[in-house]
């Protein structure tokens, strides 16, 4: 791990994209920080777990979608005023089940074309263009 790794929470974010290319993207209930905003679905790693096993459950967790398969895209530090992330960014390439939003909050497949006029979470804001390229192409 390397020394601006050790003061970032560690987060597992899934982009998952449907037969008609749009990309899942979900909107932070209330209650939680930057409630309102949208981001990819994921969530912070549990004690000694990997990145995949993060995002395998909570994509579970936040969508009821079963991840069966996921290639990384790349992993990169985030600076929020109250804390710092390390984000790690997975396509998810084969899932399963019926979507829905276990936390309460809203989920849309979105697409290219649209993902700017959304009001995402800064760290995934200033990553969409590169996310997109790298989803899109290998969709």
């Amino acid at each position: 791990m390397l020394n601006t790794e050790l003061d970032a929470t560690q987060v597992a974010v899934g982009v998952a994209v449907n037969s008609e290319s749009c990309l899942l993207v979900g909107q932070r209930p209330a209650g939680k920080d930057f409630a309102g905003q949208w981001e990819f679905p994921g969530g912070k790693l549990e004690p000694g777990e990997n990145a995949f096993n993060a995002l395998v459950r909570e994509f579970r967790e936040e969508t009821n979608l079963v991840v069966h398969s996921a290639m990384p895209l790349f992993t990169t530090r985030y600076d929020y005023s109250n804390a710092s992330v390390l984000l790690h960014f997975w396509h998810i390439t084969a899932f399963s089940g019926h979507l829905k939003g276990l936390e309460s909050q809203a989920l849309e497949w979105v697409s290219e074309e649209n993902l700017s006029k959304i009001n995402f979470l800064e760290g995934n804001r200033a990553l969409l263009e590169r996310v997109c390229s790298l989803v899109i192409k290998r969709t």
